[in-house]
């Protein structure tokens, strides 16, 4: 029974969080189909991402896959050589790397160019949308998982995690380099995507890293969540991401047109 509700409970995340950070798009809301658009298409990004990260840890990371497995199940620093922790290190700021790539060229690709595109609040909320479908499609692989092999109880306090941590940061992550994406576009500041982008693939390496802290590192993840939902939320709710720049451009013409 519990499998038949496992798609329900993938869902009801991005459910939640589609409701907080939508109400940020006050005065010119997104046209439903292109939110859906977005979110379906961070599945697929979630299913390339979950093949490429599958192939890169066979081919650079096989050969330490024993030591990493004894690292998880006792993760002492002290134990392992150091070259084991540095790989792992790098495998976890790869991985999150390749994940925000993903989901933000969803949004280059896909949206940059339409129309509705036209303030940049719209491309935090782009990005957040991609990201969603993205967490979506990872809760579905981890709660069949956890629920085939630990059973429901395990699947609850994934389910939590998932919920307010994994979920929410992906949404954060990318509606963080969402933003800057849009702020290159209605800026002569081209290079603030990159520094966008960087800064979400940093912020989901150090969640990454914070797993590792145990009871700890759950406060610190929980801490470090609620930093950044405040930041991007006072991003979202700015002038500068709030100025409906398509108007302001053609206001400008219109201007220029009568004076000539």
């Amino acid at each position: 029974m519990i499998f038949v509700l496992i798609p329900i409970l993938a869902f009801l995340p991005a459910f939640f969080w589609f409701f907080i950070f939508l109400r940020e798009d006050k005065f010119d809301p997104e046209p439903r189909r292109l939110i859906i658009k977005l979110f379906l298409l961070g599945t697929i990004a979630a299913l390339f991402a979950a093949i490429l990260e599958f192939a890169v840890a066979s081919v650079f990371f096989g050969p330490f896959s024993e030591d990493f497995g004894r690292f998880f199940n006792d993760p002492n620093a002290g134990s392992f050589p150091n070259h084991v922790l540095i790989f792992l290190i790098i495998e976890i700021i790869l991985f999150a790397a390749l994940e925000e790539v993903l989901k933000i060229t969803v949004v280059r690709e896909f949206v940059f160019y339409d129309p509705h595109f036209r303030q940049v609040v719209d491309g935090a909320i782009f990005g957040i949308s991609a990201g969603l479908g993205f967490a979506t499609l990872e809760n579905l692989g981890y709660f069949f998982g956890t629920a085939s092999e630990e059973g429901t109880g395990s699947l609850v306090v994934v389910f939590i995690l998932r919920f307010f941590a994994s979920t929410l940061l992906h949404a954060l992550t990318s509606g963080m380099s969402g933003y800057y994406l849009g702020k290159s576009k209605f800026s002569k500041e081209k290079a603030v995507f990159w520094q966008g982008l960087i800064a979400a693939v940093l912020t989901h390496a150090a969640f990454n890293l914070f797993l590792f802290g145990g009871f700890l590192g759950v406060l610190f993840e929980v801490v470090f969540l609620v930093i950044i939902l405040v930041f991007l939320i006072n991003k979202m709710e700015s002038t500068e991401a709030q100025t409906i720049w398509g108007l302001v451009f053609l206001k400008g013409a219109g201007k220029k047109g009568t004076t000539s």
